[in-house]
């Protein structure tokens, strides 16, 4: 009987032509499996998509065509010269009015930061100068604090709401009607 299982095609006679070696066949396969092929070209994109090297579309200047010199290609040309000119003056304008909206932001955070969320409410009982006050909170006792100098101090008279710093009590803002 041999190696082979019942049912499954009988024994194997080495000497009869018709029936191959297993022995032989397999070692025919190895030697056909260790050989590198390359990864044939997709017509359809499979996989991971590469990007190309050099710049992109927007960057990129468009081909002129015709490539011989004629009054048409000089043309195209002087278009595409006119095109980048507007461009850079585009750019040069964009710079210099954008550190103004920059500053403005990091002017406002500053101002955020010195103020703080936490703020309480209180009367401004006094201006002793520029700078310090005695303002009467809305809790209980009367504080001399500093006044930041970010704070209108046209709009300053007693009497009127002002905004305190929660910790260390200094005016911040006014409270409007």
């Amino acid at each position: 009987m041999g190696n082979v299982p019942g049912g499954m095609g009988g024994e194997f006679n080495p000497n009869d032509p018709n029936n191959n070696d297993p022995k032989k066949d397999g070692e025919g396969e190895k030697k056909k499996k260790k050989r590198f092929e390359p990864r044939p070209a997709a017509s359809g994109r499979n996989g991971r998509r590469r990007r190309r090297k050099g710049p992109s579309g927007l960057n990129k200047t468009p081909t002129v065509m015709p490539t011989s010199k004629c009054k048409l290609r000089l043309l195209k040309l002087d278009r595409v010269k006119d095109f980048l000119l507007m461009e850079q003056e585009f750019i040069r304008n964009h710079e210099i009015f954008k550190p103004s909206s920059t500053t403005n932001e990091e002017e406002y955070t500053k101002m955020e930061e010195l103020r703080g969320t936490p703020l309480g409410v209180g009367n401004l009982e006094e201006m002793i100068d520029d700078n310090h006050a005695i303002v009467s909170s809305s809790v209980g006792p009367e504080y001399y604090v500093n006044v930041l100098s970010s704070v209108n101090q046209d709009l300053l008279e007693p009497g009127c709401s002002v905004l305190l710093h929660n910790k260390t009590m200094s005016v911040v803002g006014i409270l409007g009607d």
